[in-house]
């Protein structure tokens, strides 16, 4: 199997997903041969196409805007009681600097527009959702 080309059909999809998002996009470009990046309502995402021997996965990945990180065990605890459909499918909530990352990650073989839709708008809700619950610094 050629996995850089089949990178490259993953990326230009992505690319065709997300300009065909209802919400306002902006600043969408391939950064390199798996990275696509872009706003949406000025959040930032970057999805991931991880596609190799080993791995065959779209990892979709939006921040918070800056949080106080400190209360990081309260923002899962938040995330598992209160949006389970997010909690279900989120691959990982993490702190970085003072913002949480939040990612989701879909199969290749599982790759629709349907499932990128629903992906980038449990992300966007789960981000809305605790900032809404931790107030900006």
């Amino acid at each position: 199997m050629d996995y850089d080309l089949e990178r490259q059909y993953f990326v230009e999809k992505i690319m065709d997903f997300v300009e065909a998002l209802e919400e306002k996009v902006t600043d969408l470009e391939a950064i390199d041969e798996n990275r696509v990046v872009f706003k949406i309502n000025k959040r930032p995402f970057e999805v991931l196409a991880y596609i190799s021997e080993d791995s065959d996965m779209i990892c979709i990945t939006t921040r918070t805007a800056d949080l106080p990180v400190s209360r990081f065990d309260e923002a899962v605890k938040f995330l598992q009681a209160n949006l389970e459909t997010c909690w279900e499918y989120c691959v990982a909530v993490w702190p970085v600097d003072a913002r949480y990352d939040l990612s989701m990650a879909l199969f290749a073989d599982g790759f629709t527009f349907g499932a990128f839709e629903s992906t980038i708008y449990n992300l966007l809700a789960c981000a809305e959702a605790i900032e809404r619950r931790h107030p900006r610094k």
